[in-house]
Order: structure tokens, then C-alpha cells, then sequence
């Protein structure tokens, strides 16, 4: 299995040190920076490129993990599609729509595999909640990613590159509820700036979301980069006689029909989406993913939305995907 990366920054170190204990080589790095190429080629014993399509030509890579910010996705994605690689992109899948379905659609005619990093799906809490929740209507789902990001950051606080904090980093909770209550239709949200001294970011820095969903459902995601707090990054989720909470990644608790639920879980879902990954490819089948493209794609829909609804303060219904 060939495997090459797309992009050697920060998440691609977490998905390396994965590969690694799957004793699972990386024989191709590609950044547009290719000192930074250069230098992880040489911890990975790889061959360094700048430029993707002159990699993919010439390389011919059986798996492609693409590591790049929401800004920077043009035809990456694609071009690994068409070449016949399988995929594993990390979350957002792009800064735009048209992009993402673009890109949805060559994925879809190449037939390849595909996984998305939302790594949430993966870990033990999700796993025991789907078990627990089995059979049962949900009628709200909230959650927050509360953080304080530094102002040093090379792209995240910059809007044209990141897409702002809903669209990069409060998508995995998005993600998360719409994994576990379904498609969002419309949603309405505000935001605030300029509320650090230190310029972590050029966008809204404290954020709120409604949600309407497809189901009849509500909700409501909650998102700072100004400040971190307890249970900063959680979800919650109610039904009749239901609430469950998920301190992300490994707590769960609550209470079912009267019944407490307290279970802490091991595996934090970062290590075993890339072997869900690998094991799909080997056995050629998208079964065991959770997360694919065209799904992701309908969460990338949600945070474009919020975005949109928060430069015109109407309610905004999500994009068609």
C-alpha cells in the first residue's frame, strides 16, 4: 500500500503518528512549502514533492490522506479521485460548496473509498451512546467547543483561509449532532468581534447557532477562541425521558428512564478512524466508515449556512447537498 499525504502540517502529524502504530509506511509527502515537505519526508524516510499533480502522475499513490486548511482545497481531492486513490481528508472538506460538490461528485464516479476525519464518530462515548439511544426519538442537540486559541496560529484566525471558527474547528460538534439526530434544514446565528486585545482572530470570535432539523428537532452550538473553560468540548442530546452529555472525547453520562449513565471510554476516536481507514481499503469496503465525503459534505452545508446567517441575521436554510 502506497500512501502519500497532501499537506504536512499539524493534523498530519496526528494521522502519521496513527499510521506508525499500524506499522503502515508513508512513502510520498507533498506541501506547497516544501522545506516543510522536505523535512517530513526525511522523518518518514518519503519522497518529497511541492506540487500534487506532479505527484500523483508521477507516483501513482494507492491511499491519499489530504491535510490542508478550508481555504487552500482547489482540485486536490478531486485529482486524487481520478486517480484512482483511495482518500481520507481531514475535516472541513472545503471552504465552499461548489467545491465540495464538485468534489463529491468525482469522488462518487471514481468509486474510490473515502473518509473524513471527523474523528468524534469513532471514539468509545459515541459507540456506547448509539447502543443506548437505540430505538429512541431525540428532540434536542447542543453543544459547545469553548477554547482559546493563540494569536500565532500561521492561517486559523484568518476568515479567508479557515472560514471562521463554526466552519474549521465547532464542526465536529455539528458533525457530532447531526450524527446522532439527523440533517439540518434551517439555522439562524450571531456572533460577536473583537473581543480579544490580542488579535487570535479577523472574524467573530464568540458565536451562537439555532438549529432547526430536518426531523422536527432543535438545537443550538455554542463556540469561543477567546477562552477555554470545563467541558469546553461537549455535546448534549435530549429525548423523552433521555439526556446524555458527551465531554469530548472519552466521558459519557446521564440518564435513561430513570437509569444514571456514566461510562468513560479509552479510545478518543483519532487512532481508530485511520485504522477503520486502512482496514476499509484493504478489504475494499466502505462499510465500516462512518464518515464519508458526501456526508461531510452536508456538515460543511450547516457551518456555511450559520456563516451566511450571521452576515445577514435572517434564518437561513441550509444548502441543498
Amino acid at each position: 500500500m502506497k500512501i502519500a499525504f497532501i499537506g504536512a502540517g499539524g493534523i498530519a502529524g496526528n494521522y502519521r503518528g496513527s499510521l506508525k502504530r499500524l506499522n503502515q509506511p508513508i512513502s510520498v509527502i507533498c506541501d506547497i512549502n516544501i522545506a516543510r515537505a522536505e523535512a517530513v519526508a526525511k522523518e518518514e524516510n518519503a519522497k518529497p514533492y511541492a506540487d500534487h499533480k506532479e505527484m500523483l502522475l508521477k507516483e501513482k499513490p494507492d491511499v491519499v490522506f489530504v491535510c490542508i486548511p478550508p481555504g487552500a482545497h482547489t482540485t486536490q481531492v478531486a485529482d486524487s479521485a481520478n486517480s484512482g486513490a483511495a482518500l481520507f481528508v481531514a475535516k472541513p472538506v472545503a471552504f465552499d460548496m461548489e467545491t465540495a460538490l464538485r468534489t463529491r461528485d468525482a469522488i462518487e464516479k471514481a468509486g474510490v473509498i473515502n473518509q473524513v476525519g471527523y474523528m468524534a464518530r469513532y471514539n468509545d462515548i459515541s459507540a456506547k451512546a448509539k447502543e443506548l439511544i437505540s430505538g429512541r426519538k431525540l428532540a434536542m442537540g447542543f453543544g459547545r467547543f469553548l477554547c482559546r486559541m493563540g494569536a500565532s496560529h500561521p492561517w486559523w484566525g484568518k476568515f479567508k483561509i479557515s472560514g471562521g471558527q463554526m466552519l474549521e474547528q465547532t464542526t465536529h460538534v455539528f458533525d457530532l449532532l447531526r450524527y446522532f439526530i439527523g440533517d439540518v434544514e434551517k439555522v439562524q446565528a450571531f456572533g460577536i468581534k473583537g473581543v480579544s486585545s490580542s488579535g487570535i482572530a479577523d472574524f467573530e470570535e464568540c458565536t451562537v447557532c439555532n438549529l432547526y432539523f430536518a426531523n422536527g428537532a432543535v438545537g443550538n452550538v455554542t463556540s469561543t477562541c477567546v477562552s477555554g473553560a470545563p467541558e469546553g468540548f461537549a455535546a448534549e442530546v435530549v429525548g423523552d425521558d433521555l439526556y446524555l452529555k458527551f465531554v469530548l472525547d472519552t466521558r459519557l453520562y446521564g440518564n435513561i428512564s430513570g437509569q444514571r449513565i456514566d461510562y468513560t471510554g479509552e479510545e478518543t476516536g483519532y487512532y481508530r478512524q485511520v485504522e477503520r481507514f486502512i482496514q476499509a481499503v484493504k478489504t475494499n469496503s466502505q462499510e465500516s466508515i462512518l464518515s464519508n465525503y458526501a456526508d461531510a459534505a452536508k456538515t460543511l452545508a450547516v457551518t456555511i449556512s450559520a456563516n451566511r446567517s450571521m452576515a445577514t441575521g435572517n434564518v437561513e436554510k441550509v444548502d441543498a447537498v
